[in-house]
């Protein structure tokens, strides 16, 4: 015996934001510390390459992590656009001898839900070996 229900469901796409702001940090960061190659230090300045690469580095971070929030909200708005419906098909399968139980019932009778019942055979377990200690193998 099985009984069937439907029901309509909506379906929506999502952005992941996290993945796009990493991804846009990242990419910001590189471009900035590939800038500090096209100019030159000048000789007698009080700062060096590593520094003005290091500045470059977390200022093209903010920038990218800034571009990809930006490209993250855009695409959101654009995904929320396109929904979809779907039906869904619930079927529940009742053996012979056996009750329907609501996915979030729970027994009345002091059982735990998992535990194993009479009425339903228990699967076969392969035989475990057993280590013997030296003693014991005589």
């Amino acid at each position: 015996m099985s009984s069937e229900t439907q029901q309509s469901v909506e379906l929506q796409r999502s952005v992941r934001i996290g993945r796009l702001l990493i991804v846009g940090a990242i990419a910001g960061a590189l471009v900035g510390a590939l800038v500090t190659t096209f100019y030159k230090v000048p000789e007698g300045a009080l700062y060096s390459l590593g520094q003005i690469a290091g500045f470059m580095l977390i200022i093209g971070g903010a920038v990218g992590l800034m571009l990809g929030g930006l490209l993250a909200l855009i695409l959101s708005a654009i995904a929320k656009r396109k929904r979809g419906t779907a039906v869904l098909e619930h079927t529940v399968v009742v053996g012979e001898g056996l009750e329907p139980v609501a996915d979030d019932a729970t027994p009345t009778d002091g059982t735990v839900a998992d535990a194993p019942r009479d009425d339903v055979p228990a699967e076969p377990r392969a035989p475990q070996a057993v280590e013997k200690t030296e003693e014991e193998r005589g």
